[in-house]
């Protein structure tokens, strides 16, 4: 695992505003509104992620299936998996 990427897409992902969210979902074909945006978001800055660090991520895209809903929990296994490939 490159530490160097692992570092950056970490900061990216605990920095992520709901604009930015929208861009990288629009950016990627991906269906996902302002309302459903600002809820990532909340749960994301709930605690810092890890991305290396799997039971996190899983644990958050449970909480992303129970407090947002499933397909936004899909769209945003969607997005992580497209950085994945730097990890």
């Amino acid at each position: 695992m490159n530490a160097i990427m692992q570092q950056l897409v970490n900061n990216k992902i605990n920095s992520l505003t709901p604009q930015e969210l929208l861009g990288l979902a629009s950016q990627y074909n991906i269906d996902l509104n302002q309302q459903q945006a600002e809820k990532v978001i909340a749960i994301i800055r709930s605690e810092q992620i890890d991305v290396a660090n799997q039971a996190q991520v899983e644990r958050m895209i449970h909480r992303l299936q129970t407090e947002v809903d499933p397909y936004v929990s899909s769209v945003i296994q969607q997005l992580l998996q497209q950085f994945s490939q730097y990890l």
